[in-house]
């Protein structure tokens, strides 16, 4: 469901997070516990999260370090679409709709503007991020 300006409906079952860039880029998003709740609790339990970013393609890709395999598998994905890829261990941001080389088990979305979202483009490959529940 979406809210009258556009944004994603939130629900109890979202986990609100911030993502924190080195390059003082902050990007607001939301996990469903509906689409995933075994790896979305798992990446709960580890918050706040600090990883290194990789920009591949279109996609950030963050290394979690939680071993988790397929809950409901894909290859197409949506812009600001975030995602756990369990072949490499990642949670991926996409900066444009696409078709993935992996599947990967969609969790949630930026709800950042697009704007912000084109500005990963310019986040250094290994730069640190902090993921962390919003307040």
């Amino acid at each position: 469901m979406f809210q009258e300006d556009g944004m994603p409906d939130l629900s109890d079952t979202d986990l609100h997070l911030n993502f924190e860039f080195e390059e003082n880029l902050v990007l607001e998003g939301f996990l469903n516990r509906i689409h995933a709740p075994l790896i979305v609790e798992e990446i709960k339990s580890l918050l706040p999260i600090k990883g290194r970013t990789a920009l591949m393609r279109t996609e950030m890709q963050i290394t979690l370090g939680i071993s988790k395999g397929y809950a409901k598998p894909t290859n197409d994905v949506k812009k600001g679409d975030i995602s756990y890829m369990p072949l490499g261990d990642t949670l991926c941001i996409y900066l444009e709709d696409l078709r993935t080389y992996s599947k990967v088990n969609i969790l949630g979305k930026i709800t950042s503007s697009e704007t912000d979202l084109a500005l990963l483009k310019d986040v250094r490959r290994g730069s640190m991020v902090h993921i962390k529940v919003r307040s």
